[in-house]
This record gives C-alpha cells, sequence and structure tokens, in this order.
C-alpha cells in the first residue's frame, strides 16, 4: 500500500505577515529616536545648569573680593573684568571661558539714586557672568560707608 500525504493546509497556521512586522520595526524605531532625542536634551539641560552654578559661584566671589576693601576703594573696581577668578584674585582651575565683570555705582542711600558728588556714603555693586559672550548670571549688593 502506497502512502499519500496529505497537504497541509495553512488554516489554523498564526503568523505574522510582512507589513506587520514592517510597522512594528518602524514604531519600535521612533521609539528609540524620541529615547536618543531625550538623552540630548537631558545632557544640554545638565550642562546649562552646571555653567548656571560655576556662575554664581563665580559672581559671589567677586562679592567677597569687595567684601574685603575698604569702602573708599571700591570705585576702583568698577568696570574691571576678570575670567575665572577666585575672591583673591587668583585664576581658578578650568574656569578661564567665564567672564567676569564688575560695576560700581555710587547711590544716595536715603532714596537709592544715582549719587553724583566728590564722596558717596553707600554703592551698588554689581557682579555680571558670562560664558562664550552669554550673560548667565547678575547680582548686585548695597555697600555703605
Amino acid at each position: 500500500m502506497k502512502h499519500i500525504k496529505k497537504k497541509q493546509s495553512n488554516i489554523g497556521v498564526h503568523g505574522f505577515t510582512l507589513a506587520e512586522v514592517m510597522l512594528s520595526v518602524v514604531i519600535v524605531g521612533v521609539a528609540i529616536v524620541a529615547l536618543m532625542m531625550l538623552f540630548c536634551a537631558g545632557t544640554i539641560a545638565n550642562d546649562y545648569g552646571n555653567d548656571l552654578s560655576t556662575s554664581i559661584f563665580l559672581a559671589e566671589q567677586l562679592r567677597s573680593m569687595t567684601d574685603q576693601e575698604a569702602f573708599g576703594n571700591l570705585m576702583s573696581y568698577n568696570g574691571n573684568t576678570y575670567n575665572g577668578v577666585d575672591a583673591n584674585g587668583n585664576p581658578v582651575a578650568g574656569l578661564e571661558r567665564f567672564q567676569q565683570g564688575l560695576s560700581v555705582q555710587p547711590v544716595n542711600p536715603a532714596d537709592m539714586t544715582v549719587y553724583i558728588g566728590p564722596d558717596p556714603e553707600a554703592a551698588i555693586l554689581t557682579a555680571a557672568v558670562s560664558c562664550g559672550g552669554t550673560q548667565i548670571t547678575r547680582i548686585s549688593w548695597l555697600r555703605i560707608r
């Protein structure tokens, strides 16, 4: 007796079509690209946060520098610029790319208007820190004789 093999039917066999596989690959690819863009945005935000923290530190260093000076010597700091220095005027390694600027404006302590005269009683000092030509932070404080 001769056995004849019966042709198997595809009925009941489960699988994916080529279109379904291609669609799933596109969806997974879009998800991976979105995750990579998220990592990139996070890195940029982290870099800006690092620059902001560093610039606040450098502005506070200028404030400490002027706190050590007598009131009569403050006007000599007006318009001075530095590149990443600490309160003693020493360069801080790795922070040379930051530019620190200091301005001193004599004011009338009674109403904080600009004072024009030989012997001011108060001054507003402003430290501005920038990196790459873009100002990152600015702080101001009042010094009274």
